[in-house]
């Protein structure tokens, strides 16, 4: 997980399940958090390089020791749920 690690802040940051937060709070603040951050292109390539690569390991990015986002059936609905919270917002945003 440290190669996805922008991922993984914003992950724990805007939608750790632990924190409470209702869908469209987790989804400002992770927007607000990403978009303002002068490293938002970097963050932008480095979701897009996740999404694509069919090795990454979303439910374990989805859900860790560390925080718990969302605890997927399996790969494939992990990498949908992903692309939902993390990719669309950013798609909407532009």
């Amino acid at each position: 997980m440290d190669h996805h690690m922008r991922i993984s802040n914003a992950l724990r940051t805007a939608f750790n399940a632990e924190d409470g937060l209702s869908p469209e709070a987790s989804t400002r603040l992770y927007l607000q958090l990403v978009t303002s951050s002068p490293s938002f292109a970097g963050f932008r390539a480095e979701l897009a390089e996740a999404l694509a690569d069919p090795c990454t390991p979303w439910r374990a990015l989805l859900l860790n020791d560390q925080y718990e986002v969302y605890d997927a059936a399996n790969e494939a609905d992990a990498r949908d749920y992903a692309r939902r919270i993390l990719w669309r917002p950013i798609e909407q945003r532009e």
